[in-house]
């Protein structure tokens, strides 16, 4: 595999980044996950519109302009001979100082790596997955702002192994005041009463790309949506609910907790989203 390190695509193995970098002392960057589809980035410019966000909100200047970015991901790509793939995109703070917070040593660190996108078990499309409700609670907006798309992953982490020892697929993730906001790496959606709602951003979610396009696809579909407070009861009277993020587009909620979401499996509303979503993703990467 090879990889863009700072200016530099080089093998994988070659790829060297400082112990002292303050994204391995402290979690200190951000990044971004995209889908190439035939060699194109679906909504590139919404993900480095993103990143620059991020970066801004933790004063982070990015080391590269947004069309050298657009440069190095299509230069990975082609080093690695891939046209549908899986990307990421990260840029940490660069080298710093153990035990200092606020000292850096070096300009920041850019990777990007790419590798061959693997779809989901097609029976998992069909069936639906599994998911808990994680014990663990979202990190407040008061510490950390949620529109941050932080490498500091750890309560993510742990809540999807808790989901994992569970034998589920996913963990959703509540705030303090007990209602939904996201899984550890998905936004959700719940139809109930004909209606699609998802928890606002103001809960302490992450705008997803994905989640934007559903509900774009959800308007155009003439479905009555609404972004808002969302208490974890309303999962016992929902009638169906996904899951949407880069990688797994739109995935119906099966179960949560070992209870059925309506028919516990995929219903209407989510798999006409899933072909909507579809159909947009090979339109806007030229594919059709």
């Amino acid at each position: 595999m090879q990889v863009y390190l700072d200016g530099r695509v080089v093998d994988a193995s070659r790829a060297r980044v400082s112990v002292f970098d303050r994204g391995i002392l402290f979690g200190d960057g951000v990044f971004e996950s995209m889908r190439a589809l035939h060699g194109r980035v679906f909504r590139l410019d919404r993900h480095l519109a993103r990143l620059r966000q991020s970066a801004a909100l933790i004063d982070l200047t990015l080391p590269l302009s947004e069309d050298a970015c657009r440069a190095a991901i299509d230069w990975v790509l082609r080093a690695n001979d891939l046209r549908d793939a899986r990307l990421r995109l990260t840029v940490t703070r660069g080298p710093g100082c153990p035990g200092d917070y606020v000292a850096t040593t070096g300009p920041p660190t850019t990777v990007i790596t790419a590798a061959p996108f693997r779809p989901l078990d097609p029976n998992l499309q069909r069936r639906g997955v599994p998911v808990v409700i994680s014990s663990r609670r979202v990190i407040p907006a008061a510490a950390i702002d949620p529109a941050i798309k932080s490498i500091s992953r750890l309560a993510s982490v742990l809540a999807r192994r808790e989901a994992s020892q569970s034998g589920a697929f996913e963990a959703l993730m509540l705030n303090a005041d007990g209602c939904l906001v996201e899984g550890t790496a998905s936004n959700l959606f719940l139809v109930a009463e004909g209606a699609l709602s998802t928890p606002a951003l103001a809960e302490g979610g992450l705008q997803g790309v994905t989640r934007e396009a559903v509900l774009e696809l959800a308007d155009q579909a003439g479905l009555h949506t609404v972004e808002e407070r969302v208490p974890a009861v309303r999962l016992a009277t929902a009638t169906e609910a996904f899951l949407t993020n880069t990688s797994w587009g739109v995935l119906p909620i099966a179960t949560v907790d070992g209870q059925p979401i309506g028919g516990g499996s995929s219903g209407p509303v989510g798999r006409m989203l899933l072909q909507a979503y579809h159909a947009l993703l090979m339109r806007e990467t030229g594919s059709e």
